[in-house]
């Protein structure tokens, strides 16, 4: 038997999210980061896949696996909290496109959100 909660997750749209650890950010920010990327993707009608967290000592770890597993599912999206989030990599204006070139997911912004 599919739950109202699985059938809701079927049938919207896949994003995966993105998140850029900064230095001194703590466990709590992390995961209060990861429940804005949900509440943004229930809000905007998406099911969210995999958070990708990029820790600097490991750069572009995350990101590459984002790529590819974008690819791999068809995702229709990847959720960042905001612009300055793929700045790590160059400018996230070329960033942006990049991922929405290779991949035809959008890149959407949480922090935009009403």
């Amino acid at each position: 038997m599919v739950s109202d909660r699985d059938e809701e997750t079927v049938t919207r749209p896949l994003a995966h999210g993105y998140i850029r650890a900064y230095i001194m950010m703590t466990a709590t920010e992390l995961a209060d980061a990861k429940t804005d990327l949900a509440d943004f993707a229930r809000r905007e009608g998406y099911a969210l896949g995999t958070v990708y967290v990029e820790r600097l000592d490991r750069s572009p770890s995350a990101f590459q696996a984002l790529m590819a597993r974008v690819q791999r599912d068809e995702a229709a999206a990847v959720i960042v909290p905001g612009v300055h989030h793929l700045a790590v990599h160059g400018s996230p204006d070329a960033l942006r496109q990049h991922v929405e070139y290779y991949t035809g997911a959008r890149v959407l912004l949480a922090s935009a959100s009403p």
